[in-house]
């Protein structure tokens, strides 16, 4: 990386431009005009260069594909290891994100490993395997068709019952009208 992007006087400059423009003392587009020539400078100056570029993710797995060695991404869910090489198209996931909630502090768990070696894990050290889970979870609960049933057979099980809050409102409302 050029030492000029790494100083913060190069930050600041940009900052008091951007401050110029803000107050109508400087105009935008030469701004712009002046980020773009920067940007294509260091483009040209990195194609040049001899230095040689280095993933600072990268690991000592090989892809089974193309045998690069492989790189360990952050995805949304999770972490995966991709293939360094985009034509390869290589991916295999490492942990994801689930919305099981841990026992324990009711964060969501973390699903590592993959098939019967698959676990669950909690920030909080809480480990389960994947097996034992779905055997704790089959029990946990009613399916959505079970409750659809429950809430029907409740509507026709409802009784028209006044509580007895609607029937001192009935009563007051007798009483007004017998007033009037």
């Amino acid at each position: 990386m050029p030492d000029d992007l790494k100083s913060a006087a190069l930050t600041a400059k940009w900052e008091q431009v951007l401050t110029q423009i803000s107050k109508g003392q400087s105009r935008s587009d030469v701004f712009l005009k002046d980020m773009q020539n920067y940007a294509a400078d260091l483009v040209h100056a990195v194609k040049v260069s001899d230095k040689v570029y280095r993933h600072d993710n990268l690991t000592r797995n090989k892809c089974p594909d193309c045998g690069s060695f492989l790189l360990e991404v952050n995805g949304k869910r999770g972490q995966m290891l991709v293939c360094q090489d985009r034509a390869c198209g290589y991916r295999v996931n490492l942990s994801m994100q689930t919305n099981a909630r841990c026992p324990n502090c009711h964060k969501k768990l973390e699903l590592r490993g993959e098939g019967d070696k698959r676990l669950f894990a909690c920030v909080c050290g809480f480990r389960e395997k994947y097996s034992d889970f779905e055997k704790r979870r089959v029990g946990a609960g009613a399916s959505k068709q079970a409750v659809q049933q429950y809430l029907h057979q409740q509507k026709q099980d409802e009784v028209v019952e006044n509580s007895a809050m609607a029937s001192a409102l009935a009563k007051w409302k007798e009483q007004a009208a017998k007033i009037e």
